[in-house]
């Protein structure tokens, strides 16, 4: 015995699908399946209309003679670059080694302290 064999178990569900969803829901439900059927329907025809006999153009890549990579020219600006990149490092190696000096205990040499002031003052 299946679901829809009697006009009573078809009149149920209906009856729970509004319970359910409202008897206001229910219209704009069926109406928007309505249209996407349709739609769906339209596509497939659209599917169906393109000849499947009709190959499409593919055109095949064929191994032609290899390409060498462009060579890359030097512009007198990047060997201004260059030069500049270069004076740059030379200067920070020469602030690391001066870092490094400057880290090693400077010579013993006695702190200098300021004299004392002295102030006149009667009493």
């Amino acid at each position: 015995m299946g679901l829809f064999d009697s006009p009573w178990h078809i009149l149920f569900l209906l009856l729970v699908l509004v319970v359910l969803f409202g008897s206001a829901k229910l219209p704009k439900a069926a109406k928007s399946m309505g249209e996407a059927m349709r739609i769906f329907k339209k596509e497939s025809a659209k599917l169906h209309e393109e000849d499947p006999s009709e190959p499409k153009k593919v055109q095949e890549w064929t191994p032609q003679q290899q390409v060498a990579p462009p060579q890359a020219q030097v512009t007198p600006q990047q060997t201004a670059q260059e030069q500049q990149v270069a004076a740059l490092q030379q200067q920070l190696d020469a602030l690391k080694q001066q870092q490094m000096a400057g880290q090693q205990p400077p010579p013993a040499e006695p702190p200098t302290t300021p004299a004392p002031q002295q102030t006149n003052q009667s009493s």
